[in-house]
C-alpha cells in the first residue's frame, strides 16, 4: 500500500527549461546552453562536487572572462525563471490532506532553499532530499536506497514521480512504484486516483 509520495523537481514541480532560462539573459541561448547547463561543471554542481562559485570560475576559464556576468546570472538567478506547473500545488496540496507523506527527491544544486522559500508548497513536505547535498545522483541505485534510509521508508510504500524514464526504472529497480510525468496534470490525477485506491 502506498503512503508516501515522492516527487522529482524539474518538469515535475517546476518547469525547466533551459533555453527559456538562458533567453531572459542572453541572445545567445545555444552558445550559453551548452557552456553552462549542458556543462560537466553543471553536473558537478549537482552531484555536489563543485562549488557554485567553483562552477563559475571554471565555465568563465574556458569560455572567456567577458562571458562572466552571463554566466554568473544562470548559475545564481536560474531559479527566478522556472515557474510552477499549473496545478501541480492542488494535487500535492490534496495528497497531504489524505495523509500522505510528501518527498522531494531531486537532481538539483545545494542552493536549493533560495529557491524553496519562494513557493509556499514546499512547507508541507516532509523531507527535501537533494543530490548535491548528499554528493549522490539519480539514476544510480545509491541514491534511492539512501533516501529510504534517510526517511525510514519502506520501498514497497513509496511511489516516486519523475519526468525522466531512466530515473523511474532506478526507482522501480529499488522497490518503489514509478510513473513517469509528461506534463499532463489530469493524467496524474486520474492515474493517482486508480493507484492509490488499491
Amino acid at each position: 500500500m502506498i503512503k508516501n509520495i515522492v516527487f522529482d523537481m524539474g518538469n515535475v514541480i517546476i518547469k525547466w527549461d533551459p533555453y527559456y532560462v538562458v533567453s531572459q539573459f542572453s541572445d545567445h541561448c545555444e552558445y550559453y546552453l551548452k557552456e553552462v547547463f549542458q556543462s560537466h561543471e553543471w553536473l558537478a554542481y549537482d552531484a555536489g562536487t563543485m562549488s557554485r562559485d567553483e562552477v563559475i570560475d571554471t565555465i568563465v576559464l574556458r569560455i572567456g572572462e567577458h562571458h562572466r556576468s552571463v554566466v554568473y546570472n544562470l548559475v545564481y538567478y536560474w531559479y527566478k525563471h522556472c515557474p510552477m506547473i499549473d496545478g501541480i500545488d492542488q494535487v500535492i496540496y490534496g495528497l497531504k490532506e489524505k495523509g500522505y507523506r510528501i518527498y522531494l527527491l531531486s537532481n538539483t544544486n545545494p542552493h536549493f532553499d533560495e529557491y524553496k522559500d519562494t513557493l509556499p508548497l514546499f512547507e508541507v513536505f516532509n523531507g527535501i532530499y537533494l543530490s548535491a547535498i548528499h554528493r549522490k545522483t539519480k539514476p544510480n541505485a545509491e541514491i534511492y536506497y539512501h533516501f529510504l534510509d534517510l526517511y525510514l521508508l519502506n520501498a514497497s510504500e513509496c511511489l516516486f514521480i519523475d519526468d525522466i524514464d531512466i530515473n523511474i526504472k532506478g526507482a522501480i529497480s529499488c522497490g518503489m512504484t514509478g510513473y513517469v510525468f509528461d506534463g499532463n496534470v489530469e493524467t496524474l490525477k486520474q492515474y493517482l486516483e486508480n493507484t492509490l485506491e488499491k
